[in-house]
């Protein structure tokens, strides 16, 4: 696939609308620990540290699945850098999408991820990554 192709089409999603990574009004440990671990020992140890605690973790396609298309990314756009957070949207008492952009050398990844937060621990219930900002920001943050 070519990067031209590849990088119109790259669209990942899984599960369900609404519930991101925040506690309170800040960025939850979820979304900085994948970060962390991304900049430190890669893109599995991203995805395993997102998907930790989650059901999204038990689905080993979905899992690999995701592993190798930020790694097409990376072939895309260089080594993965940050990331910054956009927005957070609550959506009802135990729910948060963050809008986010993972920086990469060449390039930025958009994205959300969306957590659930029950008892002391937030787990990532659904996430979705695009090279189109419009395809993941609603537009009053375009």
């Amino acid at each position: 696939m070519s990067s031209k192709t590849y990088l119109s089409v790259l669209a990942i999603a899984f599960l369900p609308p609404p519930c991101s990574i925040a506690q309170g009004i800040g960025v939850s440990q979820v979304l900085t620990s994948g970060a962390s671990a991304y900049r430190s020992k890669g893109t599995s140890a991203a995805v395993n540290a997102w998907l930790e605690n989650s059901f999204l973790g038990r689905d080993s396609d979905l899992v690999s699945r995701t592993v190798s298309s930020l790694k097409d990314v990376e072939a895309a756009f260089g080594a993965f850098v940050g990331l910054d957070v956009v927005a957070t949207s609550r959506i009802g008492s135990r729910v948060v999408r963050n809008y986010v952009v993972l920086l990469y050398e060449r390039g930025p990844l958009f994205a959300y991820f969306d957590t659930y937060r029950a008892s002391e621990k937030t787990t990532v219930t659904g996430f979705l990554f695009n090279t189109k900002p419009d395809a993941i920001f609603p537009s009053r943050l375009l």
